[in-house]
């Protein structure tokens, strides 16, 4: 059943299968997501990233890494994001990486499916093909002309990080861009 109207409120929208909708968007609360940068080379910095996050950081182009509750992305050369559910301690890390709490400016969504591959391409030109963007690739890119990083978590679930003030730009397009597959919306 199609819902209209702005913003989009929690529901199910568009087209109904048998096997249910074929992208579900669940509002990601409780994170802490931080933007840090380092110099690599500085063996002081990867070694107290790693005892304050308990991962260490990745070095290739869109690598993630994740342990004890902690997903870290690449972003750039000595670029990264951080993503808690637990609080850290970043007092280890004074003058030695330069740490942005951005949670407050961000939201995060977590998109899933059978068809959330399908709505994705609709607005991003990343090669989302699972053999080459697969779990543990993430990458900066546009979503429906939106600055946006897209993290693949599994198989079929995206973690999407978009700065809060497109909140309903984008949740309006990802609900319309979603209809034809049938899109379930939930704040979690």
């Amino acid at each position: 059943m199609v819902k209209l109207g702005l913003p989009f409120e929690p529901g199910t929208y568009g087209a109904e299968f048998a096997e249910g909708p074929g992208v579900k968007i669940l509002e990601r609360h409780g994170l802490q997501i931080l933007h840090l940068a380092g110099d690599f080379n500085n063996s002081n910095f990867p070694t107290a990233v790693r005892n304050v996050l308990g991962v260490p950081l990745p070095q290739l182009v869109g690598e993630t890494r994740e342990g004890q509750g902690m997903r870290v992305l690449w972003l750039a050369p000595n670029r990264w994001l951080a993503i808690s559910s637990n609080s850290l301690d970043l007092d280890e890390l004074r003058g030695i990486a330069a740490i942005n709490n951005v949670g407050s400016g961000r939201m995060a969504l977590r998109l899933s499916g059978r068809n959330v591959r399908d709505l994705l391409r609709k607005g991003c030109p990343v090669d989302l093909d699972p053999k080459v963007f697969a779990n543990g690739h993430a990458c900066s890119t546009l979503l429906g002309q939106i600055n946006v990083i897209i993290d693949c978590i599994a198989a079929d679930t995206f973690d999407l990080y978009v700065t809060r003030s497109y909140d309903q730009y984008v949740r309006s397009w990802l609900v319309r861009a979603a209809l034809e597959f049938g899109v379930e919306m939930s704040n979690g």
